[in-house]
């Protein structure tokens, strides 16, 4: 079979199909193109099917049956991917597990989500997983099954060999005995943790497709793409949009276990890196490393980024000293990525802003009556379309109350559309300061003061205050080397806002909490911050 290429590969064909069929039509069509390549190991599309049949034939052995829940807790690596898709193709659904989770949420989750088979690591990191998962194990009587990668097998786990072994003669026949739909689950994934307490999000194939596909097209993703993947794979952004956006693509997977931006500077040497998805932070830090001026980013053509606001002199700097167009993507669990900029978008349309909707989502932004609001003004940012969650598990009055009277799932989001179209996000809903009766948005303050030379990070929050209501509070951590004081932030700000706007306490700090894709735990910081009396 002619193999595709960037010009005439058809992402049509892709609609209506569930994970599995997507898989078997590429072991079908390339086996032996190259996959994944992770520490010095080289995998094809044949040898990821041959071990994704091989766990799919073991859960069926062990009577796992659609809609059963089976977790995983990897790092990074390709086998994470190999159970993920072994899970999906059988129709139980995925529990994404990230290593950054200690005692107290792993027991939550695992016991929320109901999980009958877990896959682990032995350890990671100097944490030992399987201490963790045998204390909380009493918690948790419908656990039935766990796979330990490692030398460290407990005697109440199985080697994950042994899922391998378990699975390797395949009965044909029960493999694809009530195989899932396009809109049965698929997955089950636990908020960030940004806002609080986590909710079992429950997602379909069709949700995940339907948006990895919408994605896959406006970053233009060919088979000579190669894409360096170094967020973490418990996080949706890898699991269930970079990661489909390299089947789709049909590209090359250049896996990192952690990022480190001097090891991904050498894989753009090395392997012709053509697409990076991360975080801002991860831009900056292979800009400001010595190794940049001897990496060749000939090969380099786009990077797919959210989380934050994308500073004006990042994205240039990453244009022209990258040779990469970045695109800024705004999402959220409940939906995956909603609103994106094309790659091929003039920059001036991608400064400040997440782009348009994807194509068959509708995104609107409303009042306090639930009213669409004029271009122009800030409101709350809700949305319909076929990439949005079924429900919060097993929270039902939590579901229903994430809906507004016209159907459209309420984000908690501030944003407003601009003249050209574009949707802008100027902060959260429950973050807005209200100061002397004036809105003051978070995120308008952090995009300057995040300008500003010798400020490498900032997060602004509300804390209460008897006169005023609420006082701005802004958090800075300095870029290495600087000397920057708290008067130089306020005498910047009262040079350009408005004086409600202006913080009212400015806290020079090491480091801020954040979640495992490096997102500003602001409720945390502000918990930390009325710890100290602020």
């Amino acid at each position: 079979m002619k193999e595709e290429t960037g010009k005439t590969i058809d992402y049509g064909k892709y609609e209506g199909q569930t994970f599995g069929q997507i898989l078997d039509g590429l072991a079908r069509d390339i086996p032996d193109r190259e996959m994944i390549l992770f520490n010095g190991e080289r995998m094809t599309y044949g040898q990821f099917y041959q071990q994704v049949m091989q766990i799919a034939m073991a859960l069926k052995r062990l009577g796992i049956k659609k809609g059963d829940r089976v977790a995983a807790l990897f790092p990074n690596c390709p086998d994470f991917f190999v159970v993920q898709q072994a899970v999906l193709y059988i129709g139980a659904v995925f529990v994404l597990l990230s290593t950054r989770y200690r005692e107290y949420e792993l027991s939550y989750m695992l016991k929320h989500s109901e999980a009958r088979v877990l896959f682990t690591i032995d350890e990671y990191l100097k944490t030992s997983f399987i201490d963790i998962i045998d204390k909380v194990r009493p918690e948790l009587p419908g656990l039935e099954f766990c796979f330990v990668m490692g030398s460290k097998v407990p005697s109440w786990g199985r080697p994950f060999e042994e899922a391998l072994s378990l699975g390797r003669d395949l009965d044909e026949k029960l493999l694809r005995e009530d195989l899932p739909g396009y809109n049965d689950t698929a997955s089950i994934l636990y908020t960030s943790g940004s806002t609080g307490l986590p909710k079992g999000v429950k997602m379909t194939h069709r949700a995940f497709v339907f948006g990895a596909l919408q994605v896959a097209r406006r970053l233009r993703i060919t088979p000579d793409d190669v894409t360096l993947m170094v967020v973490p794979c418990s996080h949706t952004l890898c699991a269930f949009i970079q990661f489909p956006n390299a089947l789709m693509g049909r590209c090359r997977i250049v896996m990192m276990e952690t990022f480190d931006a001097a090891q991904a500077l050498e894989m753009y040497n090395r392997e012709k890196i053509s697409l990076i998805y991360g975080v801002p932070t991860m831009f900056v830090l292979m800009l400001e490393h010595p190794n940049f001026a001897k990496t060749d980013f000939s090969s380099s053509r786009a990077g797919y980024t959210g989380g934050a606001i994308i500073p004006e002199e990042l994205m240039s700097g990453v244009r022209n000293r990258m040779n990469c167009k970045l695109v800024s993507v705004y999402g959220l669990s409940e939906c995956g990525a909603c609103s994106m900029n094309d790659v091929e978008d003039d920059e001036s349309l991608k400064i400040g802003t997440v782009g348009r909707p994807l194509d068959g989502v509708d995104i609107i932004i409303t009042n306090e009556k639930q009213e669409k609001v004029p271009d122009g003004e800030v409101g709350e940012v809700c949305l319909k379309g076929p990439i949005l969650f079924t429900e919060y598990y097993q929270q039902p009055e939590l579901t229903k109350a994430a809906y507004d009277k016209n159907g459209y799932f309420c984000t908690g989001d501030l944003g407003k559309y601009l003249d050209n179209g574009m949707l802008a996000i100027v902060g959260r809903k429950k973050e807005m300061i209200i100061r002397g009766g004036f809105n003051v948005y978070p995120a308008e303050l952090e995009e300057q003061i995040g300008l500003i030379d010798g400020v490498q990070s900032v997060a602004v929050v509300g804390l209460p205050d008897k006169v005023m209501g609420e006082k701005i509070v802004a958090c800075i951590i300095p870029a290495p080397g600087s000397n920057i004081t708290d008067k130089d932030i306020i005498a910047y700000c009262k040079a350009r806002f408005a004086n409600y706007k202006v913080p009212n306490v400015v806290i020079i700090m090491d480091e801020f909490p954040v979640t495992a894709l490096g997102k500003v735990q602001k409720f945390k910081l502000v918990e930390a911050l009325q710890v100290k009396g602020i």
